[in-house]
């Protein structure tokens, strides 16, 4: 299975240089940075997908892998992209994946030649210096997109291929539970897990819990693991989400991780850090709050308190996309006034008695 795959990945250097012995400029591919399982098996399958096309490519990543990433890779044995550093130029040919947000690319993005863009997220103004390929669907994942694509262009993915684009599916849809998930992605899966002859259920149980494992990460590590920057509210906010099987790994060190998301503020200078633990088999989150601010921005989103543990449990809450932006965004639009002085959260019992 992985044969195939490696096979078609090596054809790139044959096919980098033209018939003439000229040299044919080969597409960076890549998705966001932080990158979770779509972004790294995304990346990979469109490189594929190029390369089927007649179209030099090769897969990157811009950070290092998460557990359930290297799970999936292994599972397939499939090597991880290498690493793309530093700032992009004009000279570069890029193709990105799973995000047209500039902030969540490398420096320079916009100076280079953007081939094509793949990507299930709302557009957030991205400039280009000439045409380019654009495919925007409001599917679940970008392997959802790859592969209506690829049966559009008559192409069969080999296994590997499949259970790539499977567990980018699995991974952004947390097996179908996020509301995100459409009909089209789960008749999408079902065909590609025939095609890889991965069992999906099975797959998926395992991805979970090779995601909940946080025990080797800082407390800094945890709440970047899966965090976008967003100006919401005339706020420049971190929102981080740990989606897990385990909630309770990340809840008792609530104390460290509500000291990370403080730290990552200033030294990143944002207003805010919203972390929310994504407990994925209950489906509810919990907010963790690192600031009277914070918990205030949360009780007018969604109409509740914040307990003055700094926590507060949002039932339903399984997407950063489909639900927690959104709602952020809505509170932003219709703030409450304060009721007086409301003693919010504190970071310790003893902080907590003394702000009493």
């Amino acid at each position: 299975m992985a044969r195939a795959f490696w096979s078609a990945v090596i054809s790139v250097f044959l096919l980098s240089r033209s018939s003439t012995g000229a040299s044919v400029p080969v597409l960076s591919v890549f998705g966001h940075k932080i990158p979770d399982t779509d972004a790294i098996c995304a990346a990979l399958v469109y490189a594929w997908e190029l390369e089927q096309r007649g179209i030099p490519a090769r897969a990157y990543r811009l950070g290092e892998l998460n557990r359930e990433t290297e799970y999936v890779l292994k599972a397939l044995g499939v090597e991880p992209p290498p690493l793309l550093d530093g700032a992009l130029d004009s000279k570069q040919h890029v193709a990105i994946v799973d995000t047209n947000n500039p902030d969540e690319l490398p420096e320079g993005v916009q100076n280079s030649k953007i081939h094509s863009i793949i990507d299930h997220h709302k557009l957030c103004g991205l400039k280009t210096n000439s045409p380019l390929e654009l495919d925007v669907r409001p599917l679940c994942s970008t392997g959802s997109i790859l592969y209506e694509r690829s049966k559009a262009g008559g192409r069969t993915p080999p296994p590997t291929i499949a259970g790539l684009m499977l567990s980018c599916i699995l991974s952004d849809s947390l097996e179908f539970r996020s509301p995100t998930t459409t009909a089209r992605d789960k008749e999408l899966a079902q065909e590609l897990a025939q095609i890889s002859g991965i069992d999906l259920h099975a797959h998926a149980v395992a991805m979970l819990n090779a995601k909940a494992e946080i025990s080797h990460l800082s407390p800094d590590a945890v709440v970047m693991m899966d965090s976008k920057v967003f100006e919401i509210g005339g706020r420049k906010m971190r929102i981080s989400v740990v989606e897990t099987t385990r909630p309770e790994r990340a809840l008792e060190q609530r104390e460290a991780l509500v000291a990370a998301q403080r730290r990552i503020a200033e030294e990143q200078q944002l207003d805010e850090v919203l972390l929310f633990i994504v407990d994925v088999l209950n489906e509810h989150a919990t907010f963790l709050s690192s600031s009277p601010t914070a918990s205030s921005i949360v009780e007018n989103a969604w109409g509740v308190t914040v307990d003055f543990d700094g926590t507060c449990v949002l039932p339903g809450v399984l997407s950063r996309k489909k639900q927690i932006i959104p709602t952020l965004e809505a509170g932003a639009a219709n703030p409450v006034p304060p009721k007086g002085e409301n003693i919010r959260m504190a970071a310790t019992p003893a902080a907590r008695v003394a702000a009493v």
